[in-house]
């Protein structure tokens, strides 16, 4: 009963292999990447993680990107090219040519499409759509990129600069400068000469600024072309004086100054310093008169 009772296990031995050059399998392969990733386990998870890039060549000597390197590229930026005011101008010479000497539909076709009955022509300076002969905007250059920075902000700390002292210390975002550097639009303005003190006017050698010249001295006393006394005088844009009757003869026949000869355009003021002397001195006269 002993031996009835006993269990019999049998176990099936694996055989070995032999090596065959004739059998090619990956098994090898991963049992050799297991036994790596087991003695490396004391890495980072981050290099386990990591996966390794290869890149196939094109197999070409020509280089990457455009054949021209980009030599014709354009700004892609701006309105496109069939939706701008260029082309919608366009749009309405073609339409306005298509609807010429046709009885009128009642079709609205937009506000851009009405009927011009004054049409532009081509001109040298280009086709009649183009913005050097039509009015409005002006389809922008395809080959600039401008970067402007307009320095009317400088960021500068007042307080810094005028007293030298500044609350916030170095935790100021202001920049710390007492330096008396103009700003590029000022130096901009002196160079156009359109400031106030500029040019030859700041040099340092230049005593003539400092006179101070008497109102008797610039106001003349006769008029220039008819050599009499000024009735109702004017002045024109170049500080002349003239009898309001003289001048309008002059300009009937030249529009420029009978004394300079810069373009006048028309322009003649009443000259109020004048009439205003003139005035004084016949006070003057009378007083001494009367006297």
């Amino acid at each position: 009963e002993a031996d009835e009772e006993t269990t019999s296990v049998v176990v099936v031995h694996d055989k070995r292999k032999k090596a065959n050059p004739n059998v090619q399998s990956t098994s090898a392969l991963r049992k050799r990447q297991a036994r790596a990733s087991n003695a490396d386990s004391s890495h980072s998870s981050e290099d386990e993680d990591s996966v390794g890039l290869s890149y196939k060549s094109k197999r070409s000597a020509q280089p990457e990107g455009p054949r021209d390197q980009g030599a014709t590229a354009e700004l892609e930026i701006e309105t496109e090219k069939d939706r701008d005011a260029q082309a919608i101008y366009q749009k309405s010479i073609d339409i306005n040519k298509e609807l010429e000497g046709k009885e009128d539909d009642k079709v609205y076709r937009g506000l851009n499409n009405y009927t011009q009955f004054f049409k532009k022509k081509d001109s040298a300076q280009g086709n009649a759509a183009s913005g050097m002969v039509r009015k409005g905007p002006i389809r922008a250059p395809a080959n600039i990129r401008s970067t402007v920075r307009w320095d009317y902000q400088p960021d500068i700390c007042k307080d810094y600069k005028e007293t030298g002292y500044c609350g916030f210390g170095d935790s100021c975002k202001f920049l710390h400068d007492r330096s008396d550097y103009k700003h590029g639009w000022q130096m901009e303005q002196e160079g156009t000469g359109s400031g106030h003190n500029h040019g030859a006017d700041d040099s340092d050698g230049d005593d003539t600024k400092y006179e101070i010249h008497s109102d008797d001295e610039e106001l003349p006393f006769k008029c220039y072309i008819c050599r009499e006394s000024f009735v109702d005088p004017i002045v024109t844009k170049c500080k002349h004086y003239f009898c309001e009757r003289c001048a309008l003869a002059q300009y009937k026949k030249s529009s420029r100054c009978a004394i300079c000869g810069v373009q006048t355009n028309g322009m003649f003021n009443p000259a109020k310093e004048l009439i205003a002397r003139l005035k004084t001195r016949e006070m003057e006269e009378h007083d001494s008169e009367s006297d």
